[in-house]
């Protein structure tokens, strides 16, 4: 498993955002949700979630993913 992909698992188990630049795009996409993780029937594997905050849900290929990166959301009222 690749740094990437453990990545990704811990943003789909953790609810965290992902900011991730896709087939080599100069543009930054947010994931705003992680809420699935699968294989397809090529066995690649994909990740979908919340693009935007209107809820426009979309699944990307892993594997077209680079400068991948995780923000955890932190909720100042439980501090």
């Amino acid at each position: 498993m690749e740094i990437k992909e453990k990545q990704l698992a811990y943003a789909f188990f953790n609810s965290c955002r992902v900011d991730f630049k896709y087939k080599n795009e100069d543009e930054t996409r947010t994931l705003y949700t992680v809420n699935e993780l699968k294989y397809n029937d090529d066995d690649e594997i994909l990740i979908g979630g919340c693009t935007s905050s209107t809820g426009l849900y979309k699944q990307f290929f892993v594997e077209n993913m680079n400068s991948v990166r995780l923000y955890k959301v932190i909720d100042y009222t439980e501090l």
